[in-house]
């Protein structure tokens, strides 16, 4: 066992605090030299057989060394100023990306939006008459049957489409995730935006196309805690805003547009609606 230690990165195991400062100063920023130096000094001193005495370090550091909050600016609506910081959850907008799911949850709301309603006339539908169409013998051709076959011209169409239902089923579980590795993907991009409150003076439609000219937004989608008649009439007529109430925020329309603006409320409603 001795040997096999020296083989496995004899330094690290000889020099243990030579080890931890190394670390500290390779990819993690979180992991200062001080805190592998203060891990050190607890692992050399020897730590009494009572139970009352615990780890040494203060009570106001985090449990995990590389615990990291996310957070990020609250700003104007009109002016696009930072007004305050939030601090958002991890689990909600930090998730990693997982584009299969994205793509079952894309593909699960497209086949909800198909409407079904195609419909083809097969043979029994198509006007026309009953008789034979020659005689079954006798005059040295193939036999014919009805002229409403599919083989006709002017009959019906074989297997032809009908109208159906083409939604799907997707767990629950899976449609929360799906929204949160949404919201994680546009937090991380730099995509969202949150906003103190979403509001208009008025609801002419000049008045958003200035504020959205000065933000520099393509195309946006607004979520507002509530509907809101000004921004609705404000944006009926932009063909790339899209407005949403925080209840129907939804996979498709977050990776549809390219800038997602949120209220504090939104923001607060999502964190308790997917925290599960």
């Amino acid at each position: 066992m001795a040997s096999l230690l020296k083989v496995i990165r004899p330094g690290f195991i000889a020099q243990p605090s030579a080890g931890l400062k190394a670390f500290a100063t390779s990819r993690f920023s979180t992991f200062t030299t001080a805190r592998a130096e203060a891990i050190d000094t607890t692992t050399t001193t020897s730590v009494p057989s009572t139970p009352s005495s615990t780890s040494s370090t203060p009570s106001s550091e985090p449990l995990s060394p590389f615990h990291t909050p996310l957070q990020a600016w609250i700003r104007d609506f009109k002016s696009n100023e930072p007004k305050d910081l939030i601090e958002l959850q991890r689990k909600v907008f930090g998730a990693p990306l997982r584009k299969d799911i994205l793509h079952r949850v894309v593909v699960w709301q497209r086949d909800a939006e198909r409407q079904g309603t195609q419909s083809t006339k097969g043979r029994s539908d198509v006007s026309g008459t009953t008789r034979k169409a020659a005689p079954q013998k006798g005059r040295g051709a193939a036999r014919v049957g009805s002229l409403r076959a599919p083989q006709r011209r002017g009959g019906g169409i074989a297997f032809g489409p009908k109208p159906r239902d083409h939604s799907s089923e997707l767990p629950r579980k899976v449609q929360e995730m799906g929204l949160r590795i949404a919201l994680s993907t546009k937090f991380a991009q730099d995509q969202l935006v949150i906003v103190d409150e979403v509001s208009l003076d008025s609801h002419k439609t000049r008045e958003f196309e200035q504020i959205q000219q000065r933000h520099g937004w393509d195309s946006v989608l607004v979520v507002a805690n509530k509907e809101n008649e000004k921004l609705w009439r404000a944006t009926r007529n932009l063909q790339q805003v899209d407005v949403s109430i925080m209840q129907e925020a939804d996979v498709l329309r977050l990776l549809k547009h390219q800038v997602v603006v949120m209220d504090r409320q939104s923001v607060r409603y999502l964190e308790k609606k997917l925290k599960a």
